[in-house]
């Protein structure tokens, strides 16, 4: 979303090249049958097209208006929406609302380090931990793409003064950030993004020699995150003829973040560590179903489909019934 910050671009190229040219690869195959990937090299094709070839300049950053892009986004903290975004954020959340995710990156340069929810908390100080309701399992994504790049996790690679352990952050302990989006995927569309920090220098002087190196250090970390995107719950949400529901609100019990059903055929996908859970499915008009102790085991997906009962209809058989 940054145009000077460019190596997320060439990655992304590289990645659908890969998945095109290895389809027949068993474990890439597999990996496609499986998996729908959504890959969009440069949501800010001005800001690259201006941009500067430094490692630490902003020339590029912004978009033709002058807006940041990852200051641009509807807050996950306050009501209510703006009236203006630039035009290339409108467009991005208008894909993100049309297509649903369950997992998302971000791509960036000038650190590197895998940074997750939330980058900011208004009622937390910046440099401070603000935890989401699903921090466990952001930790555990985090870790999976940083401990499988090849550099990331280790202190002598790091940028400067930085010190991230385990090549991880939490973004408002990191710095601040309001209106992000990586905090309005997850808050607003259900998406489970991280935001990955792919190197020092934003803009490398040896641009081209420099994709390979990336290619070749987050190539293990690409496909072990993207695997993430089928391990934890899947479902789908019907009534009794088979007929589908969207809109239904997945609770997952003792957190606060819910989920909706945004697939038109009523499927929903939602990332969840090994453990036991009460899962329950509501929407106005229906009784709402529970499903206790759903066995979640490590590295695998448990289905969780709902079957849910109109009121009017349980009311106008009692109806019936009285006549």
């Amino acid at each position: 979303m940054h145009g000077n910050e460019i190596r997320g671009r060439g990655l992304l190229l590289k990645l659908a090249y890969y998945l095109t040219l290895k389809y027949n690869d068993p474990d890439v195959k597999e990996m496609m049958d499986s998996t729908v990937f959504h890959l969009i090299p440069t949501i800010n094709p001005d800001g690259f097209a201006r941009a500067a070839r430094s490692c630490t300049g902003v020339t590029g950053r912004y978009t033709s208006d002058g807006t940041d892009m990852n200051r641009d986004f509807p807050s996950h903290w306050m009501s209510g929406d703006r009236i203006k975004f630039a035009d290339e954020t409108k467009m991005v959340m208008n894909y993100a609302k049309t297509v649903p995710a369950v997992l998302g990156i971000s791509f960036h340069d000038g650190a590197l380090v895998t940074n997750y929810p939330w980058d900011g908390e208004p009622d937390i100080a910046s440099g401070k931990y603000a935890a989401s309701p699903d921090d466990a399992l952001f930790i555990d994504m985090a870790k999976t793409y940083s401990l499988n790049h090849k550099s990331m996790y280790k202190p002598s690679a790091q940028c400067g003064n930085d010190d991230f352990r385990d090549g991880i952050t939490n973004g408002n302990k990191w710095y601040k950030v309001f209106n992000g989006m990586q905090d309005w995927n997850y808050y607003y569309n259900d998406c489970f993004e991280v935001t990955i920090e792919l190197g020092c220098c934003k803009y490398p002087t040896s641009a081209v020699s420099t994709f390979g190196d990336v290619w070749s250090d987050n190539f293990n970390s690409i496909f072990a995150f993207t695997r993430l995107a089928n391990y934890g719950i899947k479902g789908r949400v019907t009534d009794f003829k088979g007929n589908p529901i969207t809109g239904v609100t997945i609770t997952v019990s003792g957190n606060e973040k819910t989920i909706k059903v945004r697939h038109p055929e009523g499927y929903f996908w939602r990332p969840l560590l090994e453990g036991t859970y009460n899962i329950s499915a509501s929407k106005h008009g229906y009784y709402s179903l529970n499903r206790r102790n759903v066995l979640v085991k490590k590295s695998e997906s448990t289905d969780v489909s709902f079957i849910l009962i109109p009121k009017s209809q349980v009311r106008a058989r009692k109806r019936r019934r009285r006549k």
